[in-house]
């Protein structure tokens, strides 16, 4: 009886907070099958545990966008542009990462960070398809001005241009470099829908932008512990590629800067994680 109160408290827990539910048991089993391996989150280094507070600030971002879709069937407010973005920079991830199989595999906290960024990617990819196919018809297409077909090929051709260099060699510089790129100017389109659609936001939507730059803010502070460890382009004894990396990142958490001031001041000022954020309209 006690074991069937329990699994039924279970049931309703996952049914009332719907994906939160799971992934929260997902990063909970994930963690005891990473300590039974050999990790450890007590004794990793500081980037490490940086990295995974990261991916899973990136994760719930994307889970509050969903749960927002799934308990009013629309996608209204929610910029496809951006969702395609993130789903690109995740897929060039991915594809640095069978670059560095090798590595990858022989190391438990790579291993972990990997499915991380995994999961992410998979929520980015079903959200795509919720924004462009199965709620296609609430799609504030109007609104979402920022093209994809301009950002994107930008983002290559800037790191064609200048790019860290990596020990892993030109191709994968050039990869994740081009990845990089559009995973910060990914909330751009975000951002400039956010400041045309009348000036309310819906709370998901805040939440998701909001999770999403907090993340960015801990990548800044890995970089900080890996500038001079990860990219290896030195001129003159200056670490340029560590450099750029670090100039970028702001750059990234400036384009959300505005948009974050009037999140937290109205957090402070004891708005509730319910109520939907109002910007103010430029004259």
């Amino acid at each position: 009886m006690v074991n069937g109160c329990i699994s039924r408290g279970v049931a309703n827990a996952l049914t009332d907070n719907g994906p939160m539910s799971l992934y929260a048991c997902f990063l909970m089993g994930g963690f005891m099958v990473y300590e039974l391996n050999g990790g450890s989150f007590r004794t990793m280094t500081p980037e490490d545990r940086i990295g995974y507070i990261s991916c899973a600030l990136e994760a719930f971002g994307l889970l509050a966008v969903r749960q927002k879709i799934e308990a009013y069937r629309k996608v209204s407010g929610i910029s496809g542009m951006t969702m395609i973005m993130f789903a690109l920079s995740y897929l060039l991830r991915e594809g640095e990462s069978v670059m560095m199989a090798k590595q990858i595999v022989s190391n438990v906290d790579c291993i972990a960070i990997e499915i991380l960024q995994f999961s992410s990617f998979m929520l980015c990819l079903n959200v795509t398809w919720m924004v462009f196919k199965t709620y296609r018809k609430t799609y504030d297409a109007e609104l979402d001005v920022l093209s994809v077909k301009y950002l994107v090929p930008g983002c290559f051709l800037a790191a064609l241009v200048i790019h860290p260099s990596f020990m892993q060699g030109w191709v994968y510089s050039f990869s994740w470099t081009a990845s990089f790129y559009i995973d910060v100017l990914a909330l751009l389109p975000q951002v400039v829908m956010m400041s045309r659609g009348g000036g309310k936001v819906e709370a998901p939507i805040c939440h998701f932008v909001a999770a999403t730059a907090i993340s960015r803010i801990f990548d800044l502070f890995f970089w900080y512990y890996r500038m001079n460890l990860g990219p290896q382009g030195f001129i003159w004894g200056f670490n340029y590629s560590g450099m750029l990396i670090v100039v970028f990142h702001f750059i990234n958490l400036g384009l959300v800067a505005d948009f974050m001031y009037y999140y937290i001041k109205a957090k402070m000022s004891g708005s509730k994680f319910s109520e939907a954020l109002t910007l103010p309209m430029e004259v």
